[in-house]
């Protein structure tokens, strides 16, 4: 027997060897008797049971490990994918969470008491730089009838950084703003002067060498036509248009306050008929009232028709909302008309969720509008921003289910 056994002082002895290998004490004691032979059925199992034990010990170890890389997969891979979800909603018409207005206006009399509800609309977005999806992410949306994963190359080029979108969103946001205040002040009678400049250049652009960042851009002709004065963005677009690729326009300029003209050829419109100047432009806009906005952290250029509305609606004594919650979305640019967005869906589930009863769409939306309109919304399609106040006189007038419709199948 090998191990350590306890004499009488309970000190302990080691035996290195077998016991029969060392000289025994005499004693008086009987011999005890020899063990008995344990029946080979007995033994047989001893020897199965060791047989199985490693057996069920490399089954807990295998259960161990698939529960670790279950768990790796659902909590920290990360998967290729954005997730869009309703995001909150805002009224424009209300304050935030510092009790100051959400749209504040000043050099004139205002009307902030007694107003409706006009509710611009997000997206929640996960995904893309700087954020992650996991696995439980991915399980959670795919349930989710509201929520849409797309994969991340759809949304964001792979060039881009977490601070780039940022640093766009937050532009958007202040050029969607700009716009608001320019269309709502000018439907009002205000007078609002607008220039476009130069704020970049691309080496391939015609107009590389010629123009210079900061230039103003104020006439465009082509030939012997008269110049076009350039007072939106719009009206360029819809002149460039008519022009060949390639064809040598003449702009008048005004660099460092100074009259100058360039000449330079157009490019290819990478998005339609005629040509472009492949550059792009900065707006300025003067407008005659102080206003701001007192929005954080929600950045892109979908809520400028709805901030428009809201500004319409401080500076006018007769009310354009009622007791009927409106939502919306949309682009706005300076001559007035309301373009597409992302989201569409999710923007009137989030709206529906936060109690509007209408919705103002862009019309280019309409396509996106069909199939995910939830119950009890009543969704218009709104081109320009007449058409948005248009739509607010006809709801006040409790005559909103006469309104047009994009084309939907109630969800149930």
């Amino acid at each position: 027997m090998n191990g350590i056994s306890w004499g009488k002082n309970h000190s302990p002895r080691r035996f290195g060897g077998n016991l029969a290998d060392s000289p025994l004490p005499e004693t008086d004691a009987p011999t005890p008797k020899p063990t008995e032979t344990e029946p080979p059925e007995l033994l047989a199992k001893r020897a199965h049971r060791a047989q199985k034990n490693p057996l069920a010990l490399s089954r807990w170890v295998l259960a161990f490990a698939l529960i670790l890389i279950a768990a790796f997969f659902l909590l920290f891979f990360p998967y290729p994918v954005v997730i869009n979800s309703p995001g909150p909603t805002f009224d424009v018409l209300g304050k935030n969470d510092g009790d100051i207005p959400l749209i504040e206006v000043k050099g004139a009399k205002t009307y902030p008491n007694n107003n409706g509800e006009l509710r611009m609309t997000t997206v929640s977005t996960l995904g893309g730089p700087g954020s992650m999806v996991n696995g439980l992410d991915v399980i959670g949306a795919t349930f989710d009838k509201n929520s849409e994963i797309l994969p991340v190359e759809l949304v964001y080029p792979k060039s881009l950084t977490s601070k780039d979108i940022e640093t766009i969103g937050v532009r958007q946001m202040d050029q969607s703003q700009l716009a608001a205040e320019a269309v709502a002040l000018q439907s009002l009678g205000y007078k609002v002067e607008a220039t476009w400049s130069v704020a970049e250049i691309p080496k391939e652009a015609g107009a590389f060498g010629i123009l210079e960042n900061g230039d103003v851009l104020e006439t465009i002709r082509h030939g012997e036509d008269q110049p076009l004065e350039i007072t939106t963005i719009e009206t360029l677009r819809d002149y460039l248009a008519t022009i060949p690729a390639k064809t040598e326009v003449t702009l008048s300029i005004l660099r460092d306050g100074n009259p100058l003209e360039v000449t330079f050829p157009t490019m290819k419109n990478s998005q339609g008929k005629g040509s472009q100047l492949g550059i792009l432009l900065d707006s300025k806009v003067n407008v005659p009232l102080d206003i701001k906005f007192h929005l954080q952290d929600v950045g892109g250029p979908s809520a400028g028709a709805m901030f428009a509305l809201g500004i319409v609606e401080q500076l006018t004594p007769e009310k354009i909302t009622s007791n009927h919650p409106v939502a919306g979305t949309g682009t706005i640019d300076l001559s007035g008309a309301v373009g597409p967005i992302s989201g569409i869906a999710q923007k009137m589930a989030g709206a529906r969720a936060d109690g509007a009863e209408f919705f103002l769409a862009p019309a280019a939306n309409c396509d996106e509008v069909d199939g995910h309109i939830p119950a009890g919304l009543k969704v218009t399609p709104v081109a320009t921003f007449d058409d948005a106040l248009r739509a607010l006189k006809t709801i006040r007038e409790d005559a909103g289910k006469d309104l047009p419709s994009c084309p939907s199948r109630v969800q149930k």
